[in-house]
């Protein structure tokens, strides 16, 4: 029996990295599906070291359909995911989304994962209204479920706070000389969902795509392990043997504006979407089975604590 082609797109990225793993590092995936990787330049050794691995090498460039076409030309299925950062424009991110989307449709994929996040304006009934690179990839959701029909699969996996964010947040040493880790949150009431996004991300993509017609139109909280933020530090501390303490830093939306920075009003509003809607909404801490149920069979998800164990800590 032929494999089937599952197209991934960033491949040579975190999430998409990920999903590529979880399929050749995992002997009945492997033999089950054949991995097509979407790439900038496929002669960069990233590309070329996908290909070492057995993945097919494709070029596509997602502002242009025609390209997306042929890229996933004969796919079983497609991840995919893109980059607000690149261009800070939502409209154009949800248009890349959109030719994604459209293209899976053209092409007869039977099913598409599309790494999305929760409409954070929405959610939170206008308050938290600059977090496009949340909005946008939610809007690519809501036009995947209006046109996908009854041929189409659309599933979605929405990344939780990268635990790989840490490093560059906590601080080598406060007034007092002790590693601090200061955000409008509270230490000990704030839920935060984290994810360990290189090792995690490919263990609920592809149990979406193994899942098939039972995962339509779920969204996945991609989370790893959902703490409060006395208990991270509490764990570094532990892992390091130094001390890292949490500082709450107030803020509001209105405070957030005052910056007259677009990405930093964006990041704050970031962190107020955490601190008062639990990042995906109000209670989510307590539907993470749901998603959980979407794991590849057998795997077992990172704790902080591992994650911490093999990071390199400047502080």
């Amino acid at each position: 029996m032929s494999k089937k082609i599952l197209t991934i797109f960033g491949a040579t990225g975190n999430q998409g990295g990920s999903t590529l793993s979880a399929v050749l590092n995992n002997p009945t995936l492997a033999a089950k599906y054949k991995i097509r990787a979407i790439t900038r330049d496929p002669s960069k050794p990233s590309a070329q070291s996908l290909a070492s691995r057995g993945a097919e090498l494709a070029q596509a460039d997602l502002n242009d359909i025609e390209s997306v076409k042929k890229a996933i030309a004969g796919s079983h299925g497609v991840f995919a995911v893109t980059n607000y950062w690149e261009t800070m424009d939502k409209n154009a991110e949800l248009q890349q989304g959109k030719n994604i989307v459209d293209a899976c449709k053209s092409e007869a994929v039977k099913h598409l994962v599309w790494s999305s996040l929760p409409h954070a304006e929405k959610l939170s009934n206008g308050e938290l209204s600059k977090i496009e690179h949340f909005d946008s990839k939610a809007g690519v959701q809501e036009y995947a479920e209006q046109v996908k029909g009854d041929d189409l699969i659309v599933s979605y996996f929405m990344p939780a706070y990268f635990m790989s964010n840490l490093p560059t947040q906590i601080k080598a040493s406060g007034e007092d000389g002790v590693a601090t880790l200061s955000l409008p949150w509270n230490a000990a009431s704030t839920w935060l969902p984290m994810i360990d996004i290189r090792n995690d991300t490919g263990l609920f993509t592809v149990g979406l795509f193994e899942a098939g017609e039972r995962a339509n139109g779920f969204a996945v909280q991609g989370t790893s392990q959902w703490l409060h933020p006395q208990e991270l530090v509490d764990t570094l501390s532990a892992v390091s043997g130094k001390p890292v303490k949490f500082v709450e830093q107030p803020l509001t939306v209105e405070a957030a504006a005052q910056s007259g920075n677009k990405i930093a009003e964006e990041l704050a509003q970031n962190m107020l979407l955490i601190r008062d809607y639990s990042y995906f909404g109000k209670g989510a801490e307590n539907k993470q089975d749901e998603s959980d149920k979407f794991l590849v069979d057998g795997a077992k998800k990172s704790s902080f604590k591992q994650f911490a164990e093999k990071t390199q800590w400047q502080f």
